[in-house]
């Protein structure tokens, strides 16, 4: 009996045991996993009224979505933005936090281009359908021919890559 008391408590000590180097959230549970981070880079690739999906580059982190609550009501479509989060991240598909801070990152335009990178990421966004949460594969300028041409793969799911190509034509935001 003393032999199964021994092996019960010894399981139980292991159970219960924390790296000295964790601390506990708000919650009292520790996380490890080093793509949680309370601020996320990339472009809104959808937007609702007060909300943005914010998905970095597929190199970066694989095209890792988040839907940032509580921006102001504006024209994000296409722009890159760098977003601090305000409290806790939901770990759904895609991630989901409160806005703390939203920075619009200056865009590149290439030189001969009429449009930056947001503006045509913008008009290509206009063209599919965002329901699948998109992310930039790559985005490229072609002076010779005028045009852009954006791949976009989903982060949800297996569709395969959208191909857009934009015409260069400079156009007025609302």
């Amino acid at each position: 009996m003393k032999k199964w008391m021994v092996i019960l408590a010894l399981s139980l000590t292991a159970c219960g045991t924390t790296d000295i180097n964790e601390e506990p959230d708000s919650s009292g549970e520790v996380s490890n996993d080093p793509a949680e981070s309370s601020s996320f880079s990339g472009f809104v690739m959808d937007q609702n009224e007060d909300s943005i999906l914010v998905v970095d580059l597929i190199e970066n982190r694989g095209g890792a979505p988040i839907w940032v609550s509580g921006v102001e009501k504006d024209m994000w479509l296409g722009k890159k933005v760098e977003v601090e989060i305000d409290g806790p991240i939901a770990e759904s598909t895609p991630m989901q936090g409160q806005a703390g801070e939203v920075t619009v990152v200056e865009s590149n335009q290439p030189k001969g281009a009429d449009l930056n990178e947001s503006e045509a990421l913008a008009s290509a966004l206009s063209e599919v359908d965002r329901g699948n949460a998109l992310s930039v594969e790559t985005m490229e300028y072609n002076d010779e021919e005028d045009q852009w041409t954006i791949k976009m793969r989903s982060t949800v799911t297996e569709s395969g890559t959208e191909r857009i190509t934009i015409d260069d034509d400079d156009f007025e935001q609302e």
